[in-house]
């Protein structure tokens, strides 16, 4: 979606990091659009687990982000180094949810989280970035949820293995997807694998909207059982079945692992004491 550079804001003494259009669409008005709304979609979320924008600027006719810079690996990276515990497992989870449950609070939803839009810091801090996918939806009292901007026609964008059933099919736009997109990230988190990965993009797509991943506990029979039903609950194919906003879903992370020093580590997470 973008092309990121490192660099010094001289006026305040600060690293930032500049995101810009890649070079092949920098002239394309539509791109440009985008990286727009992106900027104001992200500009409407203050949240501590969410890369903060501090500007939107053009330069010779080329729109950049001016974005917060990060230290640390993304996620993706992160795992690689190591089995990841469950207490860091849960710990990360929460984070994240959190920083869902500020943004479907604003009418947003993300659309595209999964390991690599994850950054987690030394100190265990992690922010959620990339929302050049995100779109606001409306939840009406007396209708379905509603799709506020355009969208692109065709094959719906993202990546497959993260991606809901309702994403795929390009049903009406859900927050829940972007639940449904963090329980594979706990998955592969908690496991090393992808809970419905396939030899080919196709095949992908087909174990998302028909199969059932191997069980949690069959590949990792060290975590706990309470973390397998919490992700069973959220890679369930229909978003009725699943957790139904974020707030619920980091309630019952808070019980995992529940008489541990995991409990006061979420608790703290949570805000609270």
């Amino acid at each position: 979606m973008g092309v990121v550079y490192e660099a010094e804001d001289t006026r305040l003494a600060r690293r930032v990091a500049l995101k810009f259009l890649p070079e092949e669409l920098a002239g394309d008005p539509e791109a440009a659009r985008r990286l727009r709304r992106e900027a104001q979609t992200i500009a409407a979320l203050n949240h501590p687990h969410i890369c903060t924008v501090y500007e939107i600027d053009e330069h010779d006719g080329a729109v950049f982000i001016v974005m917060e810079r990060l230290d640390g690996p993304n996620l993706k990276v992160h795992m690689g180094r190591r089995t990841l515990g469950t207490e860091e497992v849960v710990a990360i989870s929460v984070q994240v949810a959190k920083a869902l449950q500020a943004a479907h609070a604003e009418g947003i939803v993300h659309r595209d989280i999964k390991p690599g839009y994850l950054v987690v810091s030394s100190d265990g801090q992690v922010k959620v970035l990339d929302f050049g996918l995100a779109r606001r939806f409306v939840l009406d009292d007396t209708g379905p949820l509603g799709l506020q901007g355009s969208t692109i026609p065709g094959r719906p964008l993202g990546t497959a293995n993260y991606m809901a059933p309702e994403r795929i099919l390009q049903l009406p736009l859900d927050p829940r997807s972007d639940l449904f997109s963090l329980g594979v990230v706990i998955y592969e988190m908690a496991t090393g694998r992808l809970p419905f990965g396939g030899a080919s993009p196709s095949e992908t797509v087909t174990n998302v909207l028909e199969k059932d991943p191997v069980p949690l506990t069959t590949l990792s029979p060290d975590r706990p059982a309470s973390l397998e039903r919490l992700v069973q609950r959220l890679l369930a194919k229909s978003a009725e079945a699943r957790y139904q906003s974020a707030a619920a879903l980091v309630q019952d992370l808070a019980s995992v692992g529940s008489g541990n020093p995991l409990t006061r580590i979420v608790r703290r997470l949570m805000g609270e004491r």
